[in-house]
């Protein structure tokens, strides 16, 4: 075994010494459900505390739960947690979040996988729409209050989703009294940022809150020595319409304008290039911009006999345009490099509607409950590409003054496609507890899919439609007021749009995932620790063979284990800490197989904030990979990375932080790709300082 998994096991085991019951006296799991209704509904935002963890989530579970009670690995990312990272972006978050790898690229392009997979969406309040990396679509944080992760399929309220799970972004609504935040921050590589936020309400009696937003930030890599620029406008008014109702209606707006830059190629000999190494392998021109639109209606009521109903909505579009350059080879012994064409014009419409209710109730002396549900989903994709696999050579040292041209204007698109999935379904779950220290869940879903694939090169029209039910079904045993053993069965289906080389839709991808583990929280829940087993196996996952033409894989098999523990480990001291390991197989083969592990086999975070007096705030982390391998044979080495945090209270409003980024200046590639591209360093020592009033 490495050092890795000894030292991330040793560590987590002193977090969950210090922090066992025997410690943590007389505490006391409290039911959360009555038959007058889930008191979970009640739950503050996650801004009302400066806690890392929450009561609950709804994220694979519909209806908010304790951590606990959901058979599967969930984790929440708070709103304070979010601050003391001083993240702005999605992808950022993942960095330090157990179980979740980032892979970087420009802020906003970069992806985040968990087991083996891309998120290939988030949801924002239970409600998706898509999210890839190259489109630029992470979302920046700043209309967040919290973020809720689960790891796993769940396709029983989310059938178009990733086998590695669902991110649930949670909207900040408006405030019952008036607050306000004004941030400014300065950082290197001329990073800032700067920052509005309100709350309040809106009339006299306080039934109508709003909530306004506007944030900016942006830098200047040294490698590209261009200006790029991110933003977030944001607006939110809820409004009670009586005691048991509420409407919630919100707007955000997310822009972003980077300069691409792919990473480095190989070298003559298809090694690494060594580090540090700030060069730029393409044109100065190379440009990126994306702009989104979201709309948000929710109503939710309140029932006398404690059951409770929502209706949501989400409309969504997003647009997203590139003109580049990349490296198509690796820098060969005369010192030249292949340079490919890129371009593309891409525009993203998404309408979700969700109807939901649910209601406790008691059987055999205890509270069980139920939710039924219907759902909506239409997501259409308008993509006009140019991609070549001929390209031309150039002198590395004459990258940077190619002339520029419009590659889309000039070459016409190689692609250019209009497809439409359409998909309506039904679901239901039951949690019964036929004693009081069991949960027995049970669900199914009924799923009708419409997909259209408009060729507009050819107009050549492809149509598919499909239909399934998959069910789901889970237990938790509460062995004592501090820990649960649970177990789970999850499936997902599919059907896909990708049309191969012979004009057919690819067969739908089909995927189950089986986990158990065992769950813990004391404290009353101020510390959460969870260690869980998992397996997914996954069939039909598309691929890309040599001729450029959509191809189904065989069925691939991930399999590993995860520990996590997050919380508050005394009073002054707050803790992120986890360790996962991966193991990844292909079990039976296909005409194209190629098995892409996007996860290092083992992977260690750890985070610790300490408030040292009422001004004084530190904090610590430490972030390990085992070495990255790749296909191309280039393999990265293991690395760990220090990340600090202080920060300084001079009065009840103002606030001074300052965090450090790989505080040693480690030198390490934290992505490995192919002989041109996606061979990205690991970001240098970097400090950022963030100045903070609250009014």
């Amino acid at each position: 075994m490495s050092k890795y998994p000894k030292f991330a096991f040793s560590t987590l085991f002193s977090c969950l010494l210090f922090s066992s019951p025997s410690w943590a006296e007389n505490q006391v799991r409290l039911s959360t459900l009555t038959v007058e209704g889930n008191q979970l509904y009640q739950e503050e935002a996650s801004e009302e505390s400066d806690s890392y963890t929450v009561d609950g989530a709804t994220v694979g579970s519909k209806t908010p739960a304790t951590l606990r009670d959901i058979p599967q690995s969930i984790s929440v990312v708070t709103d304070q947690s979010i601050e003391d990272q001083n993240a702005d972006t999605l992808e950022e978050i993942a960095i330090n979040t157990p179980g979740l790898r980032m892979l970087p690229n420009e802020r906003g392009r970069s992806s985040v996988i968990a087991r083996g997979y891309k998120y290939s969406e988030y949801n924002v309040d239970g409600l998706p729409a898509q999210m890839e990396s190259r489109l630029g679509t992470m979302p920046n944080l700043a209309a967040f209050d919290r973020i809720e992760i689960m790891r796993g399929p769940s396709g029983l309220f989310d059938a178009s989703g990733e086998m590695g799970g669902i991110i649930n972004l949670v909207r900040k609504r408006g405030t019952d009294e008036f607050q306000g935040t004004a941030e400014a921050s300065l950082g290197s590589n001329e990073e800032y940022g700067a920052g509005l936020d309100i709350g309040s309400p809106l009339n006299e009696d306080g039934s109508i809150r709003g909530r306004l937003v506007i944030n900016g930030f942006g830098e200047t890599p040294e490698e590209t020595d261009k200006a790029e620029h991110h933003e977030t406008v944001y607006a939110a008014v809820d409004i009670d319409l009586n005691d048991d109702t509420t409407l919630g209606l919100g707007y955000l707006h997310q822009a972003r304008d980077v300069t691409p830059n792919n990473g480095l190629p190989l070298d003559a000999d298809g090694h690494l290039l060594s580090l540090p190494n700030h060069d730029y392998y393409a044109p100065s021109w190379n440009s990126f911009s994306m702009e989104s639109d979201d709309f948000f209606a929710d109503l939710t009521h309140y029932f006398d006999n404690g059951g409770y109903g929502k209706v949501g909505m989400r409309y969504r579009e997003n647009a997203s345009d590139w003109n580049y350059m990349y490296a198509g080879s690796a820098i060969s012994s005369s010192d030249t490099i292949t340079m490919l064409p890129y371009a593309g014009d891409v525009e993203q419409k998404a309408l979700v509607a969700d109807a939901s209710y649910s209601q406790p109730f008691k059987w055999l002396g205890n509270i069980s409950e139920f939710v039924v549900g219907a759902d909506y989903k239409n997501f259409e994709d308008d993509r006009k590409e140019y991609k070549s696999r001929a390209g031309t050579s150039y002198s590395v040292a004459d990258l940077s003054s190619i002339a520029y041209y419009d590659i889309l204007a000039t070459n016409g698109a190689s692609g250019y496609s209009n497809v439409e999935r359409e998909e309506t379904g039904l679901y239901g779950k039951l949690t019964l507890r036929p004693i009081s220290a069991l949960a027995v869940i049970l669900g199914a879903r009924a799923s009708q899919w419409d997909m259209t694939n408009t060729n507009k090169l050819t107009d050549s029209v492809t149509t598919r439609s499909d239909n399934k039910a998959i069910w789901y079904g889970g237990v938790v045993y509460d062995l004592d007021d501090a820990h649960s053993l649970y177990a789970s069965a999850s499936e997902l289906y599919v059907p896909q749009e990708y049309v191969d080389g012979n004009g057919d839709v690819l067969d739908p991808r089909e995927g189950k995932q089986i986990e158990a583990g065992i769950k813990a929280s004391y404290l009353n829940d101020a510390l959460q620790a969870r260690f869980s087993l998992y397996q997914i196996d996954d069939k039909n996952a598309w691929g890309v063979n040599a001729s450029r033409e959509f191809i189904a894989t065989g069925k691939r098999r991930m399999q590993g284990a995860e520990v996590e523990v997050i919380g508050q480990v005394t009073p002054e001291f707050k803790i992120i800490a986890g360790y996962s390991y991966i193991d990844t197989d292909i079990i039976e083969e296909s005409s194209y197989d190629v098995l892409i592990s996007y996860m290092p086999e083992h992977m260690f975070n750890l985070w610790g904030n300490y408030q040292v007096n009422d001004k004084l705030n530190l904090g610590l982390g430490l972030n390990t990979l085992s070495k990255i391998e790749n296909d191309s044979g280039a393999d990265a080495s293991a690395y760990e990375v220090v990340n600090a945090m202080a920060s300084y209270q001079f009065t009840p409003q103002l606030n001074a932080q300052i965090n450090i980024d790989n505080l040693f200046n480690e030198r390490y590639y934290a992505r490995v790709g192919d002989a041109g591209q996606f061979n990205i360093p690991g970001a240098e020592r970097s400090v950022k300082a963030t100045l903070r009033y609250q009014f």
